[in-house]
């Protein structure tokens, strides 16, 4: 078993929301983590700050994971600082919050090449790394939008829908090499704010609701997913594979 301060994460769309809040938790608990962004680079600083102020080691990256080159250098980046890759988490991700009538070709092919795209090119970069690694995983955050409609961005939910599907096929196909391959079903988050800030758009039909519960669920907090990413990526987990965790705060009840 690796030591943790020996082990090296990446973690994608980790600058700010959730992704900060795993790389956090994993800097905390010793890891060597990358910090990466796409567009907001100032949050990415300012996660990176707060990490290096508490002890943590970490370094930033830029990079934009539905491009295969910047995907492909930001693994080899990763490699390049610390000479190896133990956890790749995929997490980075667009939600445009529209509904069907509203998506276009470009932008539904946009959300397709980040969301299930990103986490393809990214999984295919790190796979000869994570093979030499003596502990190593990969996680992919899905969403509670996977398995329950909730009739606000059918393209959102059709992505995070494959991704859990994506996540049982790689732990078939990566289970005779050792590599555990899991899913977290996330719920609704509190974060700073969504990527690009797009407009909240709900409609519930009434049979989907059940009448006898008032529907106040609290949000889950990132780190409490940087801690159950930090359970995955250790030893106790290590017979856990292709599971789908849901961490919603009761949300998927209501």
């Amino acid at each position: 078993m690796a030591k943790n301060e020996e082990r090296v994460a990446l973690v994608t769309g980790s600058g700010k929301g959730v992704g900060a809040g795993i790389v956090r938790v994993l800097c905390r608990e010793g890891l060597r983590c990358v910090v990466h962004c796409n567009s907001n680079r100032t949050l990415a600083e300012k996660t990176l700050e707060e990490i290096r102020n508490a002890g943590g080691e970490a370094i930033l990256l830029q990079a934009d994971v539905s491009d295969p080159v910047q995907a492909a250098s930001l693994v080899t980046q990763t490699v390049e600082q610390w000479g190896r890759l133990d956890l790749l988490v995929n997490n980075a991700a667009m939600q445009y919050n529209r509904f069907i009538d509203q998506y276009d070709v470009e932008l539904l092919r946009k959300l397709w090449n980040i969301n299930i795209g990103g986490y393809w090119r990214m999984i295919r970069a790190a796979l000869p790394y994570l093979r030499r690694s003596p502990q190593p995983r990969i996680v992919n955050i899905a969403s509670v939008h996977a398995k329950r409609p909730t009739c606000f961005d059918a393209g959102y939910a059709m992505t995070k829908g494959a991704i859990r599907m994506f996540t049982r096929e790689l732990a078939l196909e990566l289970g005779k090499e050792g590599i555990p391959v899991n899913a977290i079903d996330l719920g609704g988050t509190r974060i700073e704010f969504k990527t690009g800030n797009p407009p909240f758009l709900s409609y519930r039909p009434a049979e989907t609701r059940n009448p006898h519960m008032n529907g106040k669920v609290r949000l889950v907090m990132p780190e409490e997913v940087g801690e159950l990413v930090m359970y995955l990526a250790g030893e106790a987990a290590s017979a856990m594979t292709g599971s789908c965790i849901r961490l919603d705060g009761g949300q998927m009840l209501t």
